[in-house]
């Protein structure tokens, strides 16, 4: 059984994204998935245009085409 683990991202309703860490187990003889565990990461990030980024997604698009999305962690402001 080898421990995967998948990263996402969850847009709030304020626009800014989370990211999520999944574990998943798989089973290498019969490729079944079992879920493991699921977290929220600390921290906000925001979408940017600039090529300054900390994170980035790709996904495709509702035409098919492949897309892109750039993100910046936001941070803690005191």
């Amino acid at each position: 059984i080898r421990e995967e683990k998948i990263f996402a991202f969850i847009r709030d309703e304020d626009g800014l994204f989370r990211k999520i860490e999944k574990t998943v187990y798989r089973d290498r003889d019969t490729n079944e998935v079992k879920a493991g565990q699921e977290i929220t990461l600390d921290g906000f990030y925001r979408p940017t245009l600039d090529d300054d980024y900390d994170d980035v997604m790709s996904y495709q698009g509702i035409d098919g085409s492949d897309q892109v999305l750039k993100l910046k962690l936001i941070e803690n402001e005191s």
